[in-house]
């Protein structure tokens, strides 16, 4: 669920704010879509439709055509 009360203008100037001083901001490091599948164990055909997605996007996202 998107949070709604976020003000990212304020997020953006804290960020630089913590880059001027050095200090390291968070990094969120996202698995693909791939790996998702994968640790599932499903098929592509299968994954595409528990997420209601085409076979052919999900191939077109794993193969880094497209983004989810």
């Amino acid at each position: 669920m998107a949070r709604t009360d976020r003000n990212i203008g304020a997020e953006i100037l804290e960020g630089i704010r913590q880059i001027k001083k050095g200090e390291i901001g968070r990094i969120t490091t996202i698995p693909s879509v791939a790996e998702i599948r994968g640790k599932t164990g499903l098929s592509q055909s299968e994954f595409a439709r528990l997420i209601g997605v085409s076979v052919r996007t999900l191939q077109e996202w794993e193969q880094g055509r497209r983004a989810p």
